[in-house]
């Protein structure tokens, strides 16, 4: 039996509800209407469609059922007489909630509740409902239990929030920065770079002012005009470079866009972006710096050997030609000279290309040993070279590349030795290594300067005046860095170098 809740819904007596006047010709008089003439619950009840209701004894047990249930549910009226406790999740009658909502309608006079309730299917729906303590007019005491089938807006608040926190993660994860800046250039939203770069708390509830912020380091105001000049007009720009410097290590370039983001009608807020473009340009730097030194480099032989042919071209038109020959080998040297650093350069991009390859065989140690001495000896006469010691091993290498790295150091150390001072070479066997090294009495190396000996392009500040472009020892790094192997350097200013290499046998 149904039980309506007619001591709710009655108005006090002689009380009437008139309906409104309507404002067409048809309506000429107004009609008083007899409320209590309606039976108020039957039609929520019966013909709700989005309302689903349920009526419970106050011990939980199902009374009936409206079609609006059965409609969004699946189940019919197998459930009466059955506890409502059978619609919770297995988590939320492990907690009690059933009981829990009993015990609160009948202490208070209703409840609401938003959880999971299952059905017919199995399926987990998430809902909102109100339940209410009514009784009739014999006293009879029952629960109306309404509810709303929220599934679907739960789902797509839940959606939009896991959006949020995607967005929120991909936002920290990027190392650029991003900002939103509202009209007086307040930030409004930021990512953990921006924050992380100007030493800021994330979470402060202080208004931050981009204007502010970035003023030690927009030279004349450039970004933030720009910026402004984008909040009046609406015209974005790209491009923008700022360099930014919090501390004298730490000293960053950044390329900035900007793109309108419309909030409202009236409002309009401003996207910016700063891409760390730092490396890009001390790479830029770098290569302009390189381009430069070869330039020079290669201008100095080219120069002379201009110079040369110029004093070889008058001395024939004066006939005086005893005198050419020692010009034609002065600019011989030359020629060689920059054939030798061209050769070296074109190695060099070789090597940093990736195209330096080894071709592999199997020698006895002492063959790359004496020829290299012996290319030193044809370019370096007056050199003057001792083998302190020596044991005969077979190595498998390159060769011809293993060849060039020990020409290389001995070049070195008859370089920036003074003229006829002994150059110790040295060979040793230890741990499956074989080690060579090559000392000499020269000016050494600065202790400042020592970790860049091997670097491209790297020359001592005190070798300058010397002839070189600084790869011999970096095209030695390449070359036995391919063979597994080390290179290092143990030097003192004033007393000389000890260069080596080493390589598995």
């Amino acid at each position: 039996m149904l039980l309506y809740p007619y001591n709710l819904l009655k108005p006090k007596r002689g009380t009437n509800f008139a309906s409104n006047s309507c404002n067409n010709k048809h309506s000429m008089s107004t009609k008083k209407v007899d409320v209590q003439s309606f039976d108020f619950f039957k039609p929520l009840f019966s013909s709700a469609k989005q309302n689903t209701v349920i009526m419970l004894d106050i011990n939980g047990n199902i009374l009936d059922i409206n079609p609006a249930f059965t409609g969004a549910f699946g189940y019919e009226r197998e459930v009466i007489g059955k506890n409502f406790s059978m619609l919770f999740t297995e988590n939320d009658q492990k907690k009690d909630r059933p009981q829990i909502e009993l015990s609160t309608v009948i202490d208070r006079g209703q409840a609401f509740d938003n959880n999971y309730l299952v059905n017919k299917q199995g399926k987990v729906v998430w809902v909102s409902g109100e339940s209410l303590l009514i009784k009739n007019d014999k006293g009879d005491k029952c629960i109306l239990k309404i509810i709303q089938d929220i599934h679907e807006k739960k789902e797509a608040d839940e959606s939009i929030l896991r959006l949020n926190e995607t967005n929120e993660s991909i936002l920290k994860s990027i190392e650029d920065m991003v900002i939103v800046l509202d009209s007086d250039m307040n930030v409004t939203k930021a990512n953990h770079a921006f924050y992380k770069l100007f030493h800021l708390k994330e979470r402060s509830r202080e208004t931050i002012n981009f204007a502010t912020v970035i003023l030690p380091y927009d030279d004349n105001s450039t970004l933030v005009t720009k910026l402004q000049y984008a909040l009046d007009t609406k015209i974005c720009f790209s491009n923008a470079h700022l360099e930014i410097a919090i501390d004298e290590k730490d000293k960053k370039i950044f390329s900035c866009k900007c793109s309108i983001m419309q909030q409202s009608v009236n409002q309009h807020h401003v996207l910016l972006t700063a891409h760390d473009i730092t490396i890009q340009k001390v790479l830029e730097r770098n290569r302009e710096d390189i381009i430069g030194f070869v330039a020079h480099e290669l201008k100095n032989p080219l120069s002379t050997i201009i110079l040369y042919n110029n004093m070889i071209e008058n001395l024939l038109k004066e006939n005086k030609t005893e005198e050419i020959s020692s010009y034609i080998d002065k600019s011989n040297n030359s020629i060689r000279r920059l054939n030798s650093i061209i050769a070296e350069l074109y190695r060099d991009t070789l090597n940093n290309s990736g195209n330096l390859t080894l071709n592999y065989s199997s020698f006895p140690a002492l063959e790359f040993l004496q020829e290299a001495i012996e290319t030193i000896r044809v370019t370096h006469p007056e050199s003057n070279l001792f083998i302190k010691s020596f044991k005969t091993i077979p190595i498998t290498g390159d060769k011809h590349k293993l060849i060039q790295v020990l020409t290389n150091y001995l070049d070195n150390a008859i370089k920036y030795s003074t003229r006829g001072t002994a150059i110790v070479i040295d060979v040793q066997h230890k741990d499956k290594q074989l080690i060579v090294s090559v000392k000499d009495n020269g000016k050494g190396i600065p202790k400042d300067e020592i970790p860049y000996v091997f670097e491209r392009f790297f020359r001592a500040k005190k070798t300058k005046d010397l002839q070189g472009i600084g790869l011999g020892l970096h095209l030695s790094k390449q070359i036995i860095n391919a063979h597994k192997g080390m290179v290092w350097v143990q030097s003192e200013e004033g007393n000389g170098s000890t260069f080596y290499f080493s390589i598995p046998v």
